[in-house]
């Protein structure tokens, strides 16, 4: 059986764009189990459908596959997601990446590939966890400098709305994110507003 986790963090996101390259890639037989406004730092036990497919006695079991989008999507954080990953292996399920196009798979007796293994997802899981780092502060980078661009615009009598600009921080840090007019329409705000946000976090 092939199972493709898919979840978004929002729950205005789509999962199609993910679904329809799945279901290229790796047929149609492929059943998407799919959670919209769960966010990557739930744990994976804590998901409500993650939960069920990685579940001892009623989950995935050996001969199964797993389809993710990005290795880092199985868990919350580094430890996280390395854990579950060597867990299902260990259980016989093979599990497959879209973006990264990797393979991961226990074979039973062979030691040295097995431990291969487990340098790769101990490498994908530390690139993973860097890149959150980086992309978290790189957003808080953009809050602080918006906060002070804001006390500037109290002075001189605006309103402004921080509860958008947190908004439009999460969406251009997103590995992926949306062209400048996508995350306008989905927020409900001006270009330009979007367009502010981003030369001030960049500055």
């Amino acid at each position: 059986m092939k199972v493709a986790y898919c979840r978004v963090s929002t729950k205005e996101q789509s999962l199609e764009s993910q679904m329809a390259a799945i279901h290229s890639t790796f047929g149609d037989d492929v059943r998407i189990v799919g959670e919209h406004g769960v966010s990557g730092k739930t744990p994976a036990r804590e998901r409500e459908a993650f939960s069920k497919l990685i579940d001892d006695t009623m989950g995935l079991r050996k001969g199964d596959t797993l389809i993710v989008w990005w290795f880092d999507r199985i868990g919350r954080d580094y430890h996280d997601a390395k854990e579950v990953a060597q867990e299902l292996l260990k259980r016989g399920v093979a599990i497959k990446t879209v973006n990264q196009s990797q393979t991961f798979k226990y074979i039973e007796g062979d030691t040295m590939h097995n431990m291969t293994v487990d340098m790769m997802l101990t490498m994908l899981a530390g690139m993973a966890e860097n890149e959150r780092q980086a992309r978290l502060a790189s957003a808080q980078a953009g809050r602080d400098k918006l906060s002070q661009d804001e006390w500037k615009e109290k002075f001189q009598g605006r309103k402004t709305d921080t509860e958008l600009h947190d908004k439009i921080i999460d969406e251009l840090s997103q590995p992926k994110p949306l062209s400048l007019r996508k995350i306008a329409v989905r927020l409900g705000c001006g270009v330009s507003t979007v367009q502010r946000v981003k030369k001030i976090m960049g500055s």
